[in-house]
């Protein structure tokens, strides 16, 4: 059982969510039925949040069809609803299934936005080392040239690969579509490179240094992961 939980974006500011026609493939039940449960338990279940919902259209190249409503709702709302479906053993097994992935997809969540706060505040001391830097402070591009070969020797991608592999927004920070993984390898390289600031190092001399200690967790090339697999 694959992909019953998923995530709105790749953001630490996602939300979990499942969706109408996994409990209706899971539970062996038609979409049309799941709709119709969810009409008439509708109220109730936005006793536990709002219901959102998107339009599946039919794929291009087929046979006429309709464009269909497929439901989104948060752990709450969806174990209600099975709740509410009865006691089959498809229901039971999929209810068991659905609270263990959102479960663990809500820890990897929280862990990657432990680490993004982390990470902020050794940016923040960072900057304040840099701006008191004999070497850096009267450079403007200093900030900037140290965060690329930072990401760079973190990570093995510099910012505009990352952007561009995760499909990051523009005006969005690289930090918030970071695993864990991730952030706690570029808060590692963060520090060094305090230190090495502080020690009155130049930028060539910081990235020679980086360099011979090499990449310390090479970025994964697929984006993060959306859903949870069992």
């Amino acid at each position: 059982m694959n992909e019953l939980v998923f995530l709105t974006d790749g953001s630490v500011n996602a939300k979990l969510y499942t969706t109408g026609d996994v409990i209706a493939q899971y539970a062996g039940m038609t979409h049309r039925a799941i709709n119709d449960n969810i009409e008439t338990y509708k109220k109730d279940l936005q006793d536990f949040g709002v219901l959102t919902s998107e339009t599946s259209k039919p794929l291009k190249g087929s046979k006429g069809g309709r464009p269909r409503k497929i439901w989104h709702l948060n752990m709450l709302q969806a174990t209600t609803l099975i709740a509410l479906l009865g006691n089959s053993r498809p229901i039971v097994f999929l209810k068991k299934a659905l609270v263990k992935q959102f479960y663990e997809m809500r820890e990897a969540l929280i862990n990657r936005r432990v680490a993004f706060q982390f990470g902020k505040q050794s940016s923040k001391e960072l900057n304040d080392a840099i701006a008191n830097s004999d070497v850096f402070k009267d450079d403007r591009n200093a900030c900037s040239n140290l965060n690329r070969l930072m990401y760079k020797q973190a990570l093995g991608m510099n910012t505009a690969q990352i952007k561009k592999l995760r499909g990051i927004p523009e005006h969005h920070s690289i930090t918030e579509y970071l695993t864990a993984d991730e952030s706690a390898a570029l808060s590692k390289i963060k520090e060094r490179t305090m230190a090495f600031v502080g020690a009155g190092m130049t930028y060539s001399e910081i990235k020679a240094v980086l360099n011979r200690q090499g990449i310390i967790y090479q970025i994964k090339l697929e984006k993060p992961q959306q859903a949870i697999t069992g």
